[in-house]
């Protein structure tokens, strides 16, 4: 069956892929980093999209902490995320259903550590208010900011609540992975978000020139002590 092929497949890359993810880390920080300092230059984005942040986060507080229809909506948006993920792994849908405390995506095969992890760092509000901000009036274009500052508020919050030692996902994904993949998934992604917000989809070219501005820097400066080396042994 070829959807346990795709299985096995992304299980023989799962360590692959987090090994990648601590090597990548540095250049992760270094370019969310670059974003970061980029804030001042565009004062009307980064405002709208704090502002979306901070209504989530005091919505959150004030309102929803606790209550039944918090706990369901992210409860939701994390089985929701499970379900995106099998789907593109192509894992066939039985039955999707949310509960306060029960998982309830159910799929056709045993499934892999992508569909696992998949909630603990894909911001899938983020993914569903960006599209909803596509169907504004012109004239509220800067609402595509503010619901991507409320889904990087929801994707922080969420985290907090659903990551730890007694979650069933990370236990099947074992913490060792999780401390290796996570960390840097959930950098890039938050980095994302934040360069989209102020520069649109040129951020994402920024985001990965950046990105690749400290290898580049290594290479340089190793190559550059090589050469030096090289010149004064032949002196």
């Amino acid at each position: 069956m070829w959807i346990d092929r795709v299985d096995r497949w992304l299980d023989w890359l799962k360590w692959p892929v987090a090994t990648v993810a601590v090597l990548a880390t540095p250049s992760l920080l270094w370019s969310s980093w670059k974003i970061l300092l980029s804030v001042p230059e565009h004062p009307w984005n980064a405002g709208t999209f704090l502002f979306g942040l901070i209504a989530f986060v005091f919505m959150w507080r004030s309102y929803l902490h606790g209550t039944r229809i918090g706990k369901w909506i992210i409860r939701a948006e994390h089985e929701f995320t499970h379900l995106i993920f099998a789907v593109l792994t192509g894992h066939r849908i039985l039955s999707f259903r949310t509960k306060e405390k029960e998982a309830q995506v159910r799929f056709r095969g045993k499934g892999n550590w992508l569909i696992t992890s998949a909630p603990y760092f894909f911001p899938t509000s983020a993914l569903v208010l960006f599209l909803l901000s596509l169907l504004m009036p012109i004239r509220l274009l800067p609402w595509t900011n503010v619901f991507l500052g409320i889904a990087t508020g929801f994707h922080v919050v969420s985290g907090y609540h659903e990551t730890h030692r007694d979650q069933d996902d990370l236990k099947q994904l074992r913490w060792p992975f999780c401390w290796c993949f996570l960390p840097a998934a959930n950098l890039f992604f938050l980095s994302l978000l934040l360069a989209v917000a102020l520069m649109g989809w040129s951020g994402l070219i920024e985001l990965f020139t950046h990105g690749l501005e400290l290898p580049k820097m290594l290479v340089e400066t190793a190559f550059g002590s090589a050469d030096r080396s090289s010149t004064g042994g032949g002196e």
